[in-house]
């Protein structure tokens, strides 16, 4: 089989072991849903997690959250974060463990410094336009990326051949491996999300991160991309991405904010980046 005709399904049939959610971070991720649920009964799970809790506790009191007081227990933590704050939290610290292999030729401190950059701007600016939950923004950013690591894992020959093409027609790692494959690290980390059964939003989101025309929720993609925007100027790029920074015009329709509103943005990007690292530092 050349490279041109790798697709998804031949991909996945590579994949051994696709990697779980921890089972209290899956408990937790179905009770922020159920009504009945509340800030003691979502304690009470993530607290059979010793490790999971106490990191937990630790990235709440970081700068990540700017809390004026530290919270010494999940139950306050949760009453004061609120439910889909303290989800995303545990997803964060769940996915980031998950995925730390190291490969050759692929940085993953890079990639997860990306990630988490990706994911607090996603949630700055998703707060700045008041149209989209600012928690799934968080998490959509932190996690668009993560089939890009499964691709290094599982189709290493591809991945040498995409950025071959990356480099050479200055395009991002979606354009180059659909040049190269029938799939690209999107479609393959939808996949991901689609077996953690995460929202419909995150999932569609991220298979169609890189096509704002045709996606369903195009408040989240036009985050997704601004927020790659930001990340290129500022010279924070996921591997394999050599494009220009630049951007669509009709992503500002979808933002909630106008133009002028981007030097504002910009100017809070130094402070995201240090949240991001106090991100990866405390999760993992």
């Amino acid at each position: 089989m050349g490279l041109t005709d790798t697709n998804l399904e031949d991909i996945v049939s590579r994949v051994h072991t696709i990697p779980s959610l921890p089972e209290v971070v899956t408990q937790v991720v179905n009770m922020v849903n159920d009504p009945n649920s509340d800030a003691k009964r979502i304690g009470d799970i993530m607290s059979r997690d010793a490790a999971m809790a106490a990191k937990i506790l630790r990235l709440v009191n970081s700068v990540v959250y700017s809390l004026p007081q530290p919270v010494h227990n999940l139950e306050q933590a949760i009453a004061i974060l609120g439910f889909e704050t303290v989800r995303s939290v545990a997803l964060s610290i769940s996915v980031i463990n998950m995925f730390q292999q190291q490969e050759t030729g692929f940085n993953m401190e890079e990639f997860w410094i990306h990630s988490c950059v990706s994911a607090t701007v996603s949630r700055l600016v998703a707060e700045k336009g008041k149209r989209v939950d600012p928690d799934v923004a968080f998490i959509i950013g932190l996690i668009k990326d993560i089939g890009l690591v499964v691709l290094v894992e599982n189709a290493p020959e591809a991945i040498q051949a995409i950025l071959a093409i990356a480099r050479n027609f200055k395009c991002d790692f979606i354009s180059a491996a659909r040049k190269t494959l029938r799939t690209d690290h999107a479609e393959v980390g939808a996949w991901i999300c689609e077996n953690w059964n995460l929202e419909d939003e995150i999932i569609s989101t991220v298979q169609q991160q890189g096509d704002l025309s045709k996606a369903r929720y195009k408040d989240y993609v036009a985050i997704s991309q601004f927020t790659e925007f930001l990340c290129r100027k500022k010279n924070i790029r996921l591997s394999g991405d050599f494009t220009e920074a630049e951007l669509d015009n009709d992503i500002w329709q979808y933002l909630g904010f106008e133009r002028s509103g981007l030097m504002s943005v910009l100017s809070a990007i130094n402070e995201e980046v240090e949240r991001a690292r106090e991100l990866l530092s405390n999760a993992s």
